[in-house]
């Protein structure tokens, strides 16, 4: 009996291994069920990468005011702006036509009030505008002694500026300062007749570099005091130049016999 029931209980354990599930190691070389059929691996889909959005477009830039009246202020733009450049521009100022009151205009609108005593602000005013339009009344047009000769100083005392006129062209527009009361600069066409690089005025002890006479003891000279002081004071007749760079380079460059032309 006790045999009996040993060789039962051998066979259910023989019968138990052979109904259980094979569990394959990965580690095994057996072969791998085709993809989707029972007991394959699992894939999982590579992600794709997110589609970038196109970017916002800026809207355009609006344009400047166009002002029918003064003042005239940064940004504006229209027929008043195309005005004040042009005759800045006649006044030597670094200034291009660009129909618009940038920076180089603001800047030279500031330099031009300074120059007439008319505050610092950045902004043309009805004030400013008077001025600028009285000191440029030429519009741009020189007087006839000015082109006759292939290069010629043209004084003009009421923008006070000296221009350089090479055959019939601006070449160069430099600030100038003149005579007072009792000692104009005389108004006439005259001509360079003597060159003195490291004068002295004999009368007022006064230093003179690189004079050019062209009338008596008038000359077209560098004034320390004119870089000093600016237009708060005047010369003894003399063509006063406050850049010494550039009356340094006129007077290596201007001939004796060069006509001068001074006018109101």
């Amino acid at each position: 009996m006790r045999a009996r029931m040993l060789s039962v209980v051998a066979a259910c354990a023989v019968i138990a291994v052979a109904s259980a599930p094979v569990v394959v190691s990965a580690a095994t070389n057996g072969p791998v069920p085709p993809p989707g059929s029972p007991g394959a691996p699992q894939q999982h889909p590579t992600p794709k990468p997110p589609i970038p959005k196109p970017p916002i477009p800026k809207p355009p830039t609006p344009p400047g005011h166009v002002p029918r009246s003064w003042p005239v202020l940064a940004g504006d733009r229209g027929p008043l702006v195309d005005n004040v450049q042009q005759r800045l521009i006649w006044l030597g100022y670094p200034v291009k036509p660009t129909h618009v009151m940038d920076r180089s205009t603001l800047a030279a609108v500031v330099s031009f009030r300074g120059k007439w005593g008319l505050g610092s602000a950045a902004v043309v005013t009805a004030s400013t505008w008077t001025e600028l339009a009285s000191v440029t009344r030429s519009k741009g047009v020189l007087p006839s002694a000015c082109t006759r000769s292939s290069l010629v100083l043209c004084v003009d005392k009421t923008a006070r500026v000296l221009r350089v006129v090479r055959k019939g062209t601006v070449v160069l527009t430099v600030d100038a300062r003149f005579g007072g009361p009792g000692f104009e600069t005389r108004n006439g066409t005259f001509g360079v007749y003597r060159k003195s690089r490291d004068h002295v005025s004999t009368e007022y002890h006064t230093p003179m570099p690189f004079a050019m006479f062209f009338s008596g003891g008038q000359a077209v000279h560098y004034s320390p005091f004119f870089h000093r002081d600016g237009y708060h004071g005047h010369s003894h007749g003399c063509v006063n130049l406050r850049d010494k760079t550039i009356a340094a380079q006129l007077f290596g460059a201007v001939p004796v016999g060069t006509r001068v032309v001074v006018y109101p």
